[in-house]
This record gives structure tokens, C-alpha cells and sequence, in this order.
């Protein structure tokens, strides 16, 4: 009678642990089919996310990161013991520790946002270049600040054709295009460059002084993100 319980036990446990793993493997699948990997250096990952209404992420750690919402969306955001209800609209920016937390799309659109997460590496030295002097202080025509905190500044800049930005410094960070568009780049570092950016391009810049001129026929509409530490 023992040796039957025994394996009835054994069995059980079996069972549960196999089930467990089944359930920790259907939440990764679930995470996978919402993001999409964008961008990935030693220093940050740019993550796109996309839930249709009623998809959830099961609860997961984020490295600390910014948040920019790609279209309007309704959640259920679940952190700890706290839950709440959150609506984004797109141009929406805010930033989120390293905590556990799950996300559930309880609205009727999809949610669709980009995620830049902050590595542990320590940035490139930036040497005298000053964020103080960086595009939205000094040229506030074409580009303004949506978002500062103690981690990160992000700017929002709109270049119309044949238009410039005067030279500038620029800290390490990270360019996200959300127009298709053609500038040419000057830097103190390089020679002058001419580059074609489609919507949706990725780019990483080390600290340096640098123009920009629309030299194309549509607008050059991108973000910076400028990272302090």
C-alpha cells in the first residue's frame, strides 16, 4: 500500500512540474508573438510591442527603460499589488523602473508601443559635451523636449525640407525615425554624410558636435533619446 502511494505521489508531482513548464513556456511564446526586436547594442535594446485587444504579457522584470506609444490604447497595468487602468495616447512618453509587471490590452485598438530599455554597461565617456547644449536649447524652432528625467531626455524634432539645425553637441543616444526622410550630417568626428532614413529606422550616436540639413523632399520628423547615465 505505501509503494502505491508512493507512486501515485511521485505521479502528481510529476505532472504539476511538467504542467508548470508548459505554462512558463505557453507565457514566453506569448511574450515572443507581442515583441519584436528592434535595436540591440552593449548599452540599450529597443523593443516593439504590439497587443491586440484582449492580449496580455504575463508577468516579466523590465530593465529601466522609456516607454513611446506608437498609436492610442487602453491597458490593465498589474505591478505587485497594485493594478490600475491606464490610457496612451500616441506621442505618449513615461518611464518605468526595474520591476515585475504584466500588461493586458482592455481596449478596443490596438496597443502598440516602443520600449528602450537601459543596459548596466556604463555609457562612453562624453567628454565635454554638454546636454544644456544639445538641439532642443539651442534650436527650439525644430526640436522640443516630450520627456526629462534623472536617466534620459527625449527630444522630438520636425525638420522641413531645405531646413537646418545649427551645430550642436549631442550626447550618447539613440535616433528613432518616424518618417521617412533624406539629411545630410555634419559632424566634428567625420566628414559630412548624406543619408536616406526610412520610418521605423534605428540608429545609435557616441557623444559629438554635430548640423543637420533636410536635404530631401519629405519631412525628417525622429526622436532622440539623450541618456544621462
Amino acid at each position: 500500500m505505501k509503494l502505491i502511494i508512493l507512486i501515485i505521489t511521485c505521479f502528481s508531482i510529476m505532472l504539476f512540474v511538467g504542467g508548470c513548464g508548459q505554462q512558463q513556456e505557453k507565457d514566453t511564446t506569448t511574450h515572443q508573438a507581442n515583441a519584436t526586436d528592434q535595436f540591440e547594442n552593449e548599452y540599450i535594446k529597443v523593443t516593439e510591442f504590439m497587443l491586440k485587444p484582449g492580449d496580455k504579457l504575463p508577468l516579466h522584470k523590465g530593465d529601466p527603460r522609456a516607454i513611446y506609444a506608437l498609436s492610442n490604447f487602453k491597458i490593465k497595468w498589474t505591478e505587485g499589488d497594485q493594478v490600475s487602468e491606464k490610457e496612451w495616447i500616441k506621442g505618449d512618453v513615461h518611464w518605468h523602473d526595474a520591476l515585475e509587471h504584466a500588461v493586458e490590452n482592455i481596449g478596443d485598438t490596438d496597443a502598440n508601443y516602443l520600449v528602450v530599455s537601459r543596459k548596466e554597461l556604463a555609457l562612453p565617456e562624453a567628454g565635454d559635451y554638454d546636454i544644456a547644449q544639445d538641439a532642443s536649447q539651442l534650436d527650439s524652432e525644430h526640436a522640443n523636449s516630450i520627456f526629462e528625467n534623472e536617466h534620459i531626455r527625449i527630444i522630438e524634432v520636425k525638420i522641413a525640407t531645405g531646413e537646418s539645425q545649427p551645430m550642436h553637441h549631442g550626447i550618447n543616444r539613440l535616433i528613432y525615425s518616424l518618417t521617412s526622410y533624406q539629411i545630410e550630417y555634419t559632424s566634428e568626428q567625420m566628414d559630412t554624410k548624406n543619408s536616406k532614413i526610412e520610418a521605423g529606422d534605428i540608429h545609435w550616436h557616441t557623444a559629438d558636435k554635430h548640423s543637420v540639413k533636410n536635404n530631401g523632399e519629405t519631412l525628417a520628423h525622429y526622436l532622440i533619446f539623450e541618456f544621462k547615465q
